[in-house]
């Protein structure tokens, strides 16, 4: 799926069994505009101003995905996948280490570990955390130091909460990057930060995860049709 809400809004209902979120009564997200975080996201990531104030309902979303309007695109000029690799290095302490090769769960004597399993341990067992999100673009820029937005990423979509000990973060954005690329900038800079990282393979989707803690994230990277990298970031605590 290539939805930029491939997993926020299924993942999330499947994951923490939020069936009252397919039912026919929408539970709204309140989502105020917040101007200063938007501007805290600087020239690194691109934000679509629409996306800043938008309410969602997590029923529609599963049925009817992002709400209409412009999204922004990512840069693809060879000028700009260039800066962008190297603020990500910059970012990563100088150089970005190569990420181990990752692991299906098809290959001979490897952990069967899921994304699924892995998306449920970042958003926390037994937890009900999803039925608070808030959608706005400013919670990209409220993701833990060491797993924000890829330089230069245009953000498709932000959710998260801090309501009553939550402190889950759900973002998809877009990168002209490679797949290997955002998948070891997110490697060097989680073990940097003293989180585990897993690298496993779900059909085509390279999947990151781990934990610190009682801290935990996972990340999802696709190739897109058309030359671009999606990327999922799910993080909780930290």
């Amino acid at each position: 799926m290539s939805s930029t809400l491939r997993f926020i809004a299924p993942s999330l209902a499947a994951l923490l069994t939020l069936s009252a979120c397919g039912s026919d009564t929408k539970k709204e997200a309140s989502a105020s505009s917040d101007p200063a975080l938007t501007d805290a996201l600087g020239d690194q990531i691109m934000v679509d101003p629409d996306l800043t104030g938008q309410d969602r309902s997590t029923s529609g979303m599963a049925a009817n995905g992002p709400a209409a309007g412009t999204q922004p695109n990512a840069d693809r000029s060879p000028e700009a996948v260039a800066a962008a690799k190297a603020e990500a290095a910059k970012l990563a302490g100088g150089s970005v280490l190569a990420a181990p090769d990752a692991v299906s769960s098809s290959d001979a004597g490897a952990a069967p570990v899921t994304s699924a399993q892995l998306a449920t341990a970042a958003l926390g067992k037994g937890s009900n955390c999803a039925d608070k999100v808030e959608y706005s673009a400013g919670w990209a820029a409220r993701l833990p130091a060491a797993l924000g937005v890829y330089p230069r990423g245009a953000v498709q979509e932000a959710a998260g909460t801090d309501k009553d000990g939550c402190a889950l973060r759900v973002v998809s954005f877009h990168t002209p990057v490679t797949p290997k690329d955002v998948v070891d900038f997110y490697y060097t800079r989680a073990r940097a930060a003293g989180y585990e990282a897993e690298h496993k393979m779900e059909g085509e989707d390279h999947v990151l995860g781990g934990s610190k803690n009682a801290a935990a994230y996972v990340i999802y990277v696709r190739a897109q049709k058309d030359g671009l990298t999606e990327v999922d970031v799910i993080a909780n605590g930290g």
